[in-house]
């Protein structure tokens, strides 16, 4: 294993930031909307977050295997040439390798983004606990002019009938 190797590794982003943004935003105009969707958005997000954990997984897996290769590698290349070298010395070497350091860049990379896909998915939670609340809130704004609704009918009514009766008596004095 040379020093130049490149790794081989590309580092997948599951989670476009704005699209994030555009998904978690809803209308108070649509809110039927909003609550339809968000079972299919929490189902979808996360689905990233597992392909986000699986990928941070992976790369943990692909930098033991690089380590132990590089390790085994140097301890050759000491052995061939009769050096004397200790164990910690290996790790050093191990740990300062442009393969190695080249992975646990990508590793780091990769839990930021599995760190992003999670709180995507605990910001839909919020967002349906959000819409639940907008939904109570809504229903009882609907209680509440459905309820000036019929007293403005009732009110109406009895002007109605207040008028009837009222023709009826002057009607009825204008015969007399």
């Amino acid at each position: 294993m040379s020093e130049s190797e490149p790794t081989k590794f590309k580092v997948r982003n599951y989670i476009d930031a704005g699209q994030l943004k555009a998904d978690m935003s809803y209308s108070l105009a649509d809110l039927s909307s909003a609550m339809m969707n968000q079972g299919a958005l929490l189902v979808h997000y996360g689905i990233l977050a597992s392909k986000a954990s699986r990928q941070v997984d992976s790369l943990k897996m692909l930098l033991e295997n690089a380590e132990a290769q590089v390790y085994r590698a140097l301890r050759d290349a000491a052995l061939k040439t009769g050096e004397k070298i200790t164990e910690a010395a290996l790790e050093k070497k191990v740990a300062v390798h442009s393969q190695v350091v080249s992975l646990k860049r990508c590793l780091n990379e990769a839990k930021q983004i599995e760190a992003i896909a999670k709180i995507a998915v605990e910001g839909f939670r919020h967002r349906r606990d959000m819409l639940i609340q907008q939904g109570l809130i809504s229903r009882e704004e609907m209680k509440g002019e459905i309820s000036i609704s019929r007293r403005n009918e009732a009110e109406n009514a009895l002007e109605a009938v207040k008028e009837r009766t009222l023709k009826r008596i002057t009607g009825e004095n204008a015969t007399h």
